[in-house]
């Protein structure tokens, strides 16, 4: 469909008008300022070929539009990580995407996490432990909280009653093998 120049001359200064006010608080996530600004254009441009005068002005058309496409986009391309949101295997890495640290922020020296999902320098022998550890805890687990210990090590959602349960047990587990790996050493002493 082709835009008249009547309507491009008239949405000209309200998609700049829009853009302007808009895109000043509308940073999120990796989208800065100027990113909203474009995002603005682009839509209002998309927006002009379905545009229909008999529905109302111009003006609140746009207005509307603009205003629920910046809610989808934030909602497609935004978490906040801890607030209510399943935080599943996929959803944990999606949140990491998103909420990544830019790149001339990141110390790639040192000991920290790229991008929250793996450290830059692997130490195999604690890799090794920490899995060790985790089947020895999960060995000794009751049955009925297996399957809830694994959605927790992978981050998902469970009942915070269930992860006192968990958090008790794990605790006890781990103060039985310190007192028996004591007990070895001082009968390895004798």
């Amino acid at each position: 469909m082709v835009i008249s120049q009547k309507i491009l001359d008239e949405a000209y200064v309200i998609i700049q008008r829009l853009a302007k006010s808009r895109s000043t608080n509308g940073a999120f996530a990796h989208y800065e300022s100027d990113d909203i600004y474009q995002e603005i254009w682009v839509m209002c441009l998309e927006a002009l070929d379905r545009y229909d005068s008999s529905i109302g002005p111009l003006e609140n058309y746009l207005v509307t539009h603009i205003s629920n496409r910046l809610k989808n986009l934030k909602r497609d391309n935004y978490f906040r990580p801890g607030f209510d949101v399943q935080t599943s295997g996929l959803a944990r890495t999606r949140m990491n995407l998103v909420n990544a640290w830019q790149l001339d922020m990141v110390d790639a020296t040192g000991q920290g996490i790229l991008l929250g999902s793996a450290s830059i320098n692997i130490d195999p022998v604690e890799h090794f432990c920490h899995g060790e550890a985790l089947e020895y805890i999960k060995n000794y687990m009751p049955n009925h909280l297996i399957e809830a210990f694994g959605e927790l090590i992978g981050n998902n959602k469970v009942h915070s009653s269930i992860i006192k349960q968990i958090h008790e047990k794990v605790i006890g587990i781990l103060n039985e093998e310190e007192n028996d790996v004591g007990c070895q050493e001082s009968k390895a002493v004798l």
